[in-house]
């Protein structure tokens, strides 16, 4: 008997991040909805939500058990959470090593379980667990899933090119870093922006590469980079501490071709019909505090609709 379903556009997303050091990976995570940060660097000291507040870490992640345990708890405990950063891929690959290689009793992860690479086999099996155990997480309790990963340039042996060429790839084993890219519904590649100036002298012509601090985020794959996204974002945008704000809407399948000002009109309209005073003062409050901020009133507004239904 033929069995079908309809496909369901407002699951909650699947996120990975991967750049430079100091990039502001981490800080996209913090500023995601309600996350819950599981950090094997041990970097969430440094970090705060979108309103300067410290986030919250599980603790105790210090084994590949420990880890996969934490995943379970937050499907089977009850939390506020939605948004769970895993922070970083790289690091949880050194957990999933450390474990190999304590079983086997060996120091490098190509000769565990007899060589060959048996070992990176195991690992690549244990990522595939990790990430079904994350399905579970985002089909029982709605959450978001964002991945941070540290990046290293490798050589690229491409067929239609004349020659190899560098490219940055997240730094994992390939067998690992396929099933990320493979599993995330947006694979995000960020990096400072740079530009090249030489010294003006046609004997030395000394170059320099010089950047003021700012970012991109890429969003489409480029010869020098993995990047895809499943919303129809951008090929690239600025990288900021609104980006969360910005892609979010693509993600909610909002109408993203409104202006702030349409949307904050419609909100007005809706507030009066807000039965209940003290809720109807909050949502005037925060839709005059957001209203050039398109992703917030979109938000806002959906909220609006819901408590004024039949009013």
């Amino acid at each position: 008997m033929l069995q079908t379903r309809k496909s369901n556009p407002n699951r909650p997303t699947r996120i990975m991040i991967y750049g430079q050091e100091g990039a502001g990976k981490s800080t996209f995570g913090a500023y995601s909805d309600s996350p819950v940060f599981i950090s094997t660097e041990g970097v969430t000291d440094q970090i705060t939500n979108s309103k300067g507040e410290p986030i919250d870490e599980m603790q105790n992640i210090k084994t590949w058990d420990n880890l996969i345990d934490g995943v379970r708890s937050l499907r089977s405990e009850q939390h506020s959470f939605k948004t769970l950063v895993l922070d970083s891929a790289d690091w949880i690959e050194k957990l999933a090593h450390k474990d190999i290689l304590s079983e086997e009793n060996d120091k490098d992860i190509i000769r565990a379980n007899g060589g060959y690479g048996a070992g990176l086999s195991q690992s690549e099996n244990m990522h595939r667990e990790l990430i079904e155990e994350l399905e579970k997480l985002r089909n029982e309790k709605n959450m978001n899933v964002i991945v941070t990963a540290h990046t290293h340039v490798k050589t690229f042996k491409d067929p239609t090119a004349p020659k190899d060429y560098d490219v940055f790839e997240i730094k994992c084993h390939e067998k690992v870093s396929s099933i990320w890219r493979e599993w995330v519904d947006i694979l995000m590649f960020v990096r400072f922006d740079s530009h090249l100036k030489d010294d003006g002298k046609k004997t030395t012509k000394i170059v320099k590469a010089l950047g003021d601090g700012g970012r991109t985020a890429y969003f489409i794959k480029e010869p020098a980079f993995q990047a895809k996204n499943r919303y129809g974002i951008p090929a690239k945008l600025p990288f900021t501490f609104q980006t969360w704000d910005n892609i979010r809407p693509y993600i909610n399948k909002a109408p993203i071709d409104q202006t702030a000002e349409q949307v904050y009109v419609d909100c007005l309209e809706l507030l009066p019909k807000v039965s209940d005073v003290e809720t109807r003062n909050k949502a005037t409050e925060n839709v005059e505090k957001n209203k050039t901020n398109v992703t917030k009133l979109v938000s806002f507004r959906k909220k609006l609709r819901e408590l004024t239904v039949g009013a």
